[in-house]
C-alpha cells in the first residue's frame, strides 16, 4: 500500500528534539503550532515539501523539513547554539514507525533578524530519504 510518511516524520522529529536534554535545557517548548505570547526561545516544526520517487520495487519520498527556531537574545549566537543542538538531536538516522530512512541531507541552515528586529529566526532546511 502506498502512503506518506509526513505525519510520522514530524512525530520522530518532535520526539527526537523533545527527548533532548541540552536543546530542552536551553529552549521552552517545541511545537507544530505557538499560541500567542510563547516565552522565547523556542523551536517550530515547519513546512514539509514532499517529492515521490519510485522503483520497480518500491515508492519513496524525499521530505524537505523546515525547522525553525526563535530567539530575542541580543545577537544571533543563541539561536546558533539551538540550531547546533538541533542538528546534533537529529543527526542519527531517524527512526519512522512504518518506514525507513535511508539517508538524511542538511540542505540548509541561517538566522536572520524578523521583521520586528528584535527577534532572532533560525532555519534548518532538513531533507529525509524514506522508503514505503
Amino acid at each position: 500500500m502506498v502512503k506518506t510518511s509526513l505525519w510520522p516524520l514530524q512525530e520522530a522529529i518532535f520526539q527526537r528534539l523533545e527527548s533532548d536534554l541540552e536543546l530542552t535545557q536551553m529552549i521552552t517548548g517545541v511545537f507544530d503550532d505557538v499560541e500567542e505570547g510563547q516565552a522565547f526561545p523556542y523551536v517550530t516544526i515547519g513546512e514539509p515539501t514532499m517529492v515521490p520517487f519510485e522503483t520497480k520495487m518500491s515508492f519513496g519520498e524525499e521530505i524537505t523539513v523546515v525547522l525553525h527556531c526563535w530567539s530575542q537574545y541580543e545577537g544571533k549566537k543563541e539561536a546558533y547554539d539551538i540550531l547546533n543542538l538541533m542538528l546534533q538531536a537529529l543527526s542519527p538516522r531517524l527512526q519512522v514507525e512504518g518506514f525507513s530512512v535511508f539517508k538524511t541531507q542538511v540542505e540548509q541552515m541561517t538566522v536572520i533578524n524578523d521583521i520586528d528586529n528584535v527577534t532572532k529566526h533560525g532555519i534548518m532546511r532538513i531533507r529525509f530519504y524514506i522508503n514505503n
